[in-house]
C-alpha cells in the first residue's frame, strides 16, 4: 500500500512517482502507465484509493482501486424483468430472461470449450505424472490451470452481464450451490467427481455479483433442488440422454435440459416474492386452487403460470 504524499505521488495522468526499498535504500522511482485503461473501465468521477504493489510471476504491477456508492434499482415486483442463470458442467451457463407473468424474452448458451479442452488435457497429464511419479509439484500446470480456470469465470460472468443488460434486467437469479454432495454409486461418478471438483460455480457467482452490482443489478438466489429434474411444462420428472444436455419429457417432448432448468430457476424466484406479499389467509387460498405451490422444491414455470390464472380468476 502506498500512502499518498508519504510513497505516492501523481505526476500526470499517466505518470507516478512511489517509493520502494531499492539498493538497501528507500528511493523515489518514476514509473508510466497507460491512463487510457481508467477510461475503458468507465470510472470516470469515481474515488480514487491508494494504490497497491502486486507481484505477479516475475512482474511488478501498480493496482489502483476506485469507489463509488451506487444505488441498487428498486423496481416494484410486476414490472421486473429478471435473468435467471444455471451453471453446469455441459454448459457453463445457460441464462434465460423472463417476465413476471412467466413470459420469456430472450435466451443465451455460454460455454468456453476450447479452454474447458485444454483445461482438462493439463490435468490428465497432470494425473498421469502422479500415478507413475506420486506427489507432483508441477507449479507450471497449476499455472496454466488455474489460469484457464480463471478465464472460463471471468469470460461467463461478462456474458451474463451483457445478457442482462441488453434486456434490461433489474434482478440476476441464481442457485444455491454453496453445498453440494459428491455424486457416489452410480455410472461415471468418478469421472463426474472429477469434473465438478473443477467446476468454478462460486467464483462464477461471485464474479457476477461483482459486476452486476457495479450495473445497479440485484442478486437473488433460489433452491437448486429439482430444477434439472423437473419439466417446465409441469409434466413430471424427465430422462437426460448420456451427454446430459437433452431432457426426455413424459409427453414425449425433448428439450434442453439446463434451458428448462433456467425456466425453474425463474418461475421460483417470483412464486417466492408473490406468496411473500400475500396475507397467510390469501396464500393458504392460492395454495388449495394449485397444490404445485406448496413443495417449494417442485416448483416449474407452469407452477408461475397457474398462479397467475388463479389471481386473475381471484381478482387480484
Amino acid at each position: 500500500m502506498f500512502y499518498k504524499g508519504n510513497m505516492f505521488k501523481q505526476l500526470s495522468s499517466n505518470q507516478t512517482k512511489i517509493k520502494v526499498f531499492l539498493n538497501n535504500d528507500w528511493v523515489w522511482v518514476t514509473i508510466a502507465f497507460h491512463h487510457k485503461n481508467l477510461k475503458n473501465r468507465g470510472i470516470a468521477g469515481w474515488k480514487e484509493n491508494n494504490p497497491t504493489l502486486v507481484k505477479t510471476g516475475k512482474k511488478y504491477f501498480i493496482h489502483f482501486s476506485y469507489e463509488k456508492k451506487i444505488t441498487l434499482n428498486k423496481t416494484k415486483l410486476k414490472e421486473q424483468v429478471i435473468v435467471s442463470v444455471d451453471l453446469g458442467i455441459t454448459y457453463s451457463a445457460v441464462c434465460c430472461a423472463m417476465r413476471s407473468a412467466g413470459t420469456v424474452i430472450g435466451r443465451k448458451f455460454i460455454n468456453q470449450p476450447v479452454e474447458k479442452d485444454r483445461m482438462y488435457t493439463k490435468i490428465n497429464k497432470l494425473k498421469k505424472a502422479q500415478r507413475h511419479s506420486g506427489y507432483v509439484n508441477a507449479p507450471n500446470y497449476w499455472r496454466r490451470i488455474n489460469g484457464l480456470k480463471k478465464h472460463i469465470v471471468h469470460h461467463t460472468s461478462s456474458e451474463i452481464i451483457k445478457f442482462a443488460v441488453d434486456h434490461q434486467a433489474d434482478i440476476i437469479v441464481f442457485e444455491y450451490l454453496g453445498k453440494m454432495k459428491h455424486p457416489e454409486g452410480m455410472y461415471g461418478a468418478k469421472k463426474l467427481r472429477h469434473k465438478v471438483h473443477h467446476w468454478s460455480k462460486l467464483g462464477i457467482q461471485s464474479k457476477a455479483e461483482e459486476m452486476a452490482h457495479y450495473k445497479g443489478i440485484r442478486i437473488r438466489r433460489v433452491s437448486a433442488k429439482y430444477t434439472s429434474a423437473l419439466a417446465f411444462d409441469g409434466s413430471g420428472e424427465v430422462k437426460r440422454n448420456h451427454k446430459k444436455d437433452l431432457a426426455a419429457y413424459q409427453n414425449d417432448k425433448v428439450y434442453h435440459a439446463d434451458l428448462s432448468a433456467s425456466y425453474n430457476i425463474g418461475a421460483r424466484y417470483f412464486i417466492r416474492e408473490f406468496l411473500k406479499s400475500f396475507s397467510e389467509k390469501k396464500r393458504l387460498l392460492l395454495e388449495a386452487k394449485v397444490p404445485s405451490l406448496v413443495t417449494r422444491t417442485r416448483l416449474t414455470l407452469a407452477s408461475l403460470i397457474s398462479l397467475h390464472q388463479a389471481l386473475r380468476t381471484n381478482g387480484a
